[in-house]
């Protein structure tokens, strides 16, 4: 198993435990197997980063660990959840709590504010808005609040991704290439909010990337391939 920790965490339980994941799809007359068996464990305050070629299931891992798809096999247990023992409203619940989303395309709601956009997923999980203004001075849009997301820039549009993201404290914050459509200063300040509001927090961060220097940033890197995950990156583990 791909262990994460280090730091003085090895004493303190994982937050995040998967365990022999295995997934395939019928393509054609065939079947493609897509994980062969992928365990890893991650512990609050940490960031892993996930490398792989385009089509490697780097995507496909993310949404069985959110529970938005089921392996064949194997488990995935967050902060105690085994979402893979769960029927899919009892998924639905845990992911709108426990789980945060960074995309790489934003997917900001047109129609509503930036304020709007964060209060949603308050809204979805019975929370009051006063985090709203804190968190958008985090991420220096204070003064935004009331602006739609076709008024904004690029970087401004992923970091208010990222507020939305983070603003329910949730547990886990998945990011699928979370700064791959940014230029580089831009996407470099975008990955320095996000990893410093994970582990501010002590939220674990799974992020899949394109890019070694994104992944550098990481206390941990693995590359998925073949279905399978090895350590990467140079990281020491």
């Amino acid at each position: 198993m791909i262990q994460a920790a280090r730091n003085g965490r090895e004493a303190d339980p994982p937050q995040l435990l998967v365990d022999d994941l295995h997934y395939a799809y019928t393509e054609g007359t065939g079947r493609r197997e897509v994980l062969r068996g992928v365990s890893l464990n991650l512990h609050g305050g940490e960031c892993l980063a996930l490398l792989g070629r385009s089509g490697s299931g780097k995507s496909t891992l993310l949404n069985l660990i959110a529970g938005i798809e089921t392996p064949a096999s194997g488990s995935v247990v967050l902060h105690g959840h085994e979402l893979t023992a769960m029927s899919e409203h009892e998924r639905t619940l845990l992911r709108r709590r426990h789980i945060g989303f960074v995309h790489q395309t934003f997917n900001l709601l047109p129609e509503l504010t930036v304020a709007e956009n964060l209060r949603l997923p308050l809204q979805l999980n019975g929370l009051s808005s006063t985090a709203i203004h804190p968190m958008l001075e985090a991420i220096g849009l204070a003064d935004r609040a009331n602006a739609y997301p076709d008024r904004l820039s690029g970087g401004e549009q992923q970091r208010v991704a990222i507020a939305r993201a983070l603003v329910h404290e949730p547990l886990l914050v998945l990011a699928d290439e979370p700064t791959g459509s940014l230029d580089a200063v831009t996407g470099r300040q975008v990955l320095d909010l996000l990893l410093h509001l994970v582990r501010s927090r002590g939220r674990m961060l799974l992020m899949v990337t394109h890019a070694r220097e994104v992944a550098a940033a990481a206390d941990h890197t693995v590359d998925l391939a073949d279905g399978r995950l090895t350590p990467g990156g140079g990281a020491v583990w």
